[in-house]
């Protein structure tokens, strides 16, 4: 490979141009490095060169295959308006640029992958329908997605990133993506999701249960940042952080900050591991995150995570699960300076054998919203609770402020199932507004 230093490539900028007069014209330019865009202009290259459709009515995917082999690395290539029909999957160079000038479709057959690509490639402005994958970006770096639309029909991943790195996915839009908006995996890292838009038409997707799928759904990777997005009515997850039980590899070190996440089918934003705990030290940070199938907020066998400055809200009846944020086995873990507007069970509940997890500085109101009377581990501000397994033990509870504006709460501000000394430390927490405050059987797991 030549040094970076006397690398000479020739810049190639290409538009396909179908003039309303048939008439059409070549113009090549040459540039001293390597760059997106010629600064001497571009060259433009007559559509009806490459036989391309654009009307969507044939399949045009041999001719555009043909077009893209025909330019060099580092072209970028600007589609006119049209429908490009494509049943096959074209395969882009390293360095090269698909633009769209104004409306510019690529629709597959339902089942096809419409397009993979190489290193450094971008994505400008483009609209891509009815296929299985959109874009598949495998063990490659430097793709960047920007301001495209991903609808109708996409059945499985409008976004299939796999063992690569140093991507991105901005101000793009997916609608009534049937699994996978975002699918990151293979420890692939350094990736940022920012501003983008996630819905389906109806409430959980439509579905009466939960699906396994979400709208960012990383199963193993590192570095991954999911910000300033806005993610509604999958029928799974609206973010998760997991694990790929077939590579045995989790999430670290990713954060998902400042997101919006409504109505989704299973959790709002998930931090899950399995129970080998592959996924740790990940953050949720600042999002806004209501009325999700399950629970808002989520940590689910995982260790050393961080959990702070979110608002959560369960407003709607039959939302919510264990707490409106759970943490479920557990260690290491801070939830801190969060807003639980309501919960129609628990606002925060530890459980299941969750260790040395620190729960400070929290406003927690409005719990028990679906007026459980019977079952005393619900409804609280605040549950530890074995569920099943094991009591969490050496938890910090503290500065938490815990209210009603609803009346008395027939229930605690801080409860739990056991009375025996689990080594917990709970103290100068508020309480107004719940029958029972600081339970007895809460204040013996701190051997009081």
């Amino acid at each position: 490979m030549l040094n970076n230093n006397i690398r000479k490539s020739i810049a190639v900028t290409i538009i396909l141009t179908a003039l309303l007069n048939g008439t059409s014209f070549i113009t090549t330019t040459k540039a001293a490095t390597v760059t997106a865009n010629s600064t001497n202009g571009p060259t433009t290259i007559d559509a009806q060169k490459y036989n391309l459709d654009k009307t969507g009515i044939s399949d045009t995917s041999a001719s555009f295959q043909k077009m893209i082999d025909s330019y060099p690395k580092d072209s970028t290539i600007n589609l006119p308006k049209g429908i490009y029909k494509i049943s096959d999957t074209v395969k882009l160079k390293d360095g090269m640029s698909l633009i769209a000038e104004s409306d510019v479709v690529i629709e597959g057959t339902g089942k096809n992958t419409l397009f993979t690509t190489g290193n450094d490639n971008t994505f400008k402005g483009i609209e891509f329908q009815n296929c299985s994958i959109a874009l598949r970006v495998l063990y490659v770096k430097g793709v960047h997605i920007i301001n495209c639309r991903f609808t109708n029909n996409i059945a499985y991943a409008a976004i299939d990133i796999y063992g690569s790195s140093d991507c991105s996915v901005t101000n793009s839009y997916f609608y009534n993506i049937d699994k996978y908006g975002i699918k990151i995996d293979n420890n692939s890292s350094d990736i940022t999701i920012d501003k983008n838009y996630f819905d389906n038409p109806k409430v959980f997707g439509g579905y009466r249960d939960a699906q396994i799928g979400g709208h960012v759904y990383c199963l193993s990777g590192s570095r991954i940042t999911v910000e300033n997005n806005i993610l509604k009515n999958s029928g799974g997850q609206g973010i998760i952080f997991g694990y790929s039980s077939t590579l045995g590899k989790g999430t670290t070190n990713c954060v998902a900050r400042n997101n919006q996440s409504t109505g989704n089918g299973q959790e709002g934003i998930t931090i899950y591991g399995g129970v080998k705990k592959l996924s740790s030290g990940n953050s949720i940070i600042g999002n806004t995150s209501k009325n999700n199938r399950f629970n808002q907020i989520e940590v689910w066998q995982s260790n050393n995570n961080t959990v702070n400055g979110n608002t959560v809200e369960e407003s709607i009846a039959g939302r919510g699960n264990l707490g409106a944020i759970c943490l479920f086995t557990t260690t290491g873990t801070t939830v801190t300076g969060n807003t639980v507007l309501s919960a129609q069970n628990n606002g925060i509940d530890i459980t299941a054998g969750s260790l040395y997890n620190t729960i400070t500085d929290n406003n927690i109101a409005n719990t028990n919203l679906n007026n459980n009377t019977t079952a005393p581990q619900k409804g609280n501000a605040i549950l530890l609770d074995s569920a099943g397994i094991s009591q969490p033990q050496y938890t910090t509870i503290r500065n938490n402020k815990i209210s009603s504006s609803i009346g008395v709460i027939s229930k605690s501000g801080i409860y739990s199932t056991s009375n025996s000394n689990n080594h917990n430390k709970i103290d100068s927490n508020s309480i107004s507004g719940y029958k029972s405050g600081f339970h007895s059987y809460a204040k013996m797991t701190c051997g009081m």
